[in-house]
This record gives structure tokens, C-alpha cells and sequence, in this order.
């Protein structure tokens, strides 16, 4: 967790009550916590989430708004909920 704290510091989500707002999409009949959710605020933050799951071998799952009923964004218990519902674009 600190290592995703170092690359994303105003952006992780790993507490109970955090992780519930995003352990579902639209298709709420299916819910799963999420190890934590990194909510990225700009490519380069993205990008270096990215590199670190890579080399750690931790699953990644990215969401956007979560407005889907396809259970698509459905988060894992083993892996990174990677949030990238925003209405500005990433600079």
C-alpha cells in the first residue's frame, strides 16, 4: 500500500467504508471489495499504477463512472480497482 501511496498520494482508497462506494457497478446484485482502489489524477499516474501491478503481478480492473450492468467493473478481492471515472481529461 505505501508504494501505491508514493506514486498516487491524494488518490488510494483502502478502507472498509471507502471500498464499499466502489465494490459494485450499476449491476448491484454482484459485490466484491476491491484490494484498494487507486483513483489516478493525471497519465503519469496512470501509467506508473500500471507498471506496478505489472511487476508485482497484481490483477487490475479499471472502472470508469461504474454505470454499467454488465458487471464489467466488478472489482477483486486479489487487485487494484483502478478509477477513471472523471469528468476532466488526465493531463
Amino acid at each position: 500500500m505505501a508504494a501505491l501511496t508514493r506514486l498516487v498520494p491524494d488518490g488510494i482508497v483502502a478502507d472498509r467504508a471507502g471500498l464499499a462506494a466502489y465494490d459494485s457497478d450499476a449491476l448491484s446484485a454482484y459485490r466484491q471489495s476491491a484490494l484498494v482502489c487507486v483513483l489516478p489524477k493525471s497519465r503519469e499516474e496512470v501509467a506508473a499504477v500500471l507498471r506496478f501491478a505489472s511487476a508485482e503481478g497484481v490483477p487490475i480492473v479499471p472502472r470508469g463512472a461504474g454505470t454499467s450492468l454488465s458487471g464489467g467493473a466488478l472489482p477483486r478481492a486479489d487487485g487494484i480497482l483502478l478509477g477513471l471515472g472523471t469528468d476532466e481529461p488526465y493531463s
